[in-house]
């Protein structure tokens, strides 16, 4: 019910008019506008538009008709599991006082546009088992959602921001280190690679602004929790711009465009929002790359013996 509550408050705030908006929020002594605390993205707006779905919002009378959509082939796609999982949310993302049927507005049917070279590198996130590089960067305790850009993963919805004159800090609840950003440092030019990318970052007037680039050869896609595509390509030439928005003191626009032609038909195109909140994070001790990856491994070791066995005719 309080979640319910907070909800509400956030939907009145992100319909609120601009001139509104600005008057209640909170600035540091320096004049910047103060986002420090805990966030969250909960919400049940799925990253991408529902098969079937051809609108951007819907009224209220109709949200629950909408979340049933979008559970019901959460639970078709075999990625939801109502009788173990927490619910990523308890309605949809409500920007500029509209019920959002998709996290992404452009392009503008709420779905990926990619290139057939997109394509490819989306199917090319590893799934082998042929030894431990060949499993996927979470699951051996690398990366994770923490990095650009933020997405919505069921069990890392909060986030704790801290800011100071010279450094803005963002910890998204999960496995990977916080983004710590300098802001007074002259931007860093130099042409290495990393699973986080290298960032640059800067205020717009009112809003925070940060840039990545120069993401790892073998850094294929970003995955996302949800219905439809379970995530998009990226690349070493793919570059992300992420906006946060102060709408108020308790709630942010987060948005983000993602920019590759050899990946994306259309720039992807992203908006969530950031609702204040007092749920603590929690630490996300993960254990598989020294426990549950080996476990992983030795299973398919045992599998192919297994089948050496039946094949074999003595």
């Amino acid at each position: 019910m309080l979640t319910r509550l907070v909800t509400t408050i956030a939907c009145l705030m992100l319909s609120a008019p601009a001139g509104l908006a600005q008057d209640v929020i909170a600035r540091t002594l320096d004049g910047r506008p103060d986002i420090q605390g805990r966030w969250t993205m909960r919400t049940l707006t799925p990253f991408a538009r529902p098969a079937g779905v051809t609108v951007s919002a819907v009224s209220p009378t109709e949200e629950q008709a909408m979340i049933d959509v979008i559970m019901q082939q959460r639970l078709a796609a075999e990625r939801f599991d109502p009788g173990t999982s927490d619910p990523d949310g308890d309605g949809l993302a409500v920007i500029d006082g509209k019920l959002r049927t998709s996290a992404i507005v452009s392009p503008a049917n709420g779905q990926l546009a990619l290139t057939p070279a997109g394509q490819a590198r989306l199917a090319q996130r590893p799934d082998g088992y042929e030894g431990p590089e060949a499993r996927p960067v979470n699951e051996r305790c690398i990366a994770d959602a923490g990095r650009a850009p933020y997405r919505v993963m069921s069990g890392e919805m909060f986030f704790q921001i801290i800011q100071t004159s010279d450094h803005l800090v963002i910890h998204k609840e999960g496995m990977d280190p916080p983004r710590i950003f300098p802001l007074k440092r002259p931007a860093h030019r130099g042409t290495f690679s990393s699973w986080s990318g290298v960032s640059t970052t800067r205020w717009d007037n009112d809003t925070f602004v940060i840039e990545t680039s120069g993401f790892r050869t073998d850094d294929t896609n970003r995955r996302i929790s949800g219905p439809g595509p379970a995530g998009f390509p990226i690349g070493p030439d793919t570059r992300i711009t992420e906006w946060l928005a102060p709408i108020s003191r308790d709630v942010i626009l987060y948005r983000y465009r993602v920019e590759d032609p050899a990946l994306f038909l259309d720039p992807l195109i992203v908006e969530l929002p950031l609702v204040r909140t007092e749920q603590a994070l929690y630490e996300s001790a993960c254990h598989e790359g020294n426990i549950s990856l080996a476990n992983t491994l030795q299973g398919a070791r045992a599998a192919e013996r297994r089948e050496a066995r039946v094949g074999d005719p003595g």
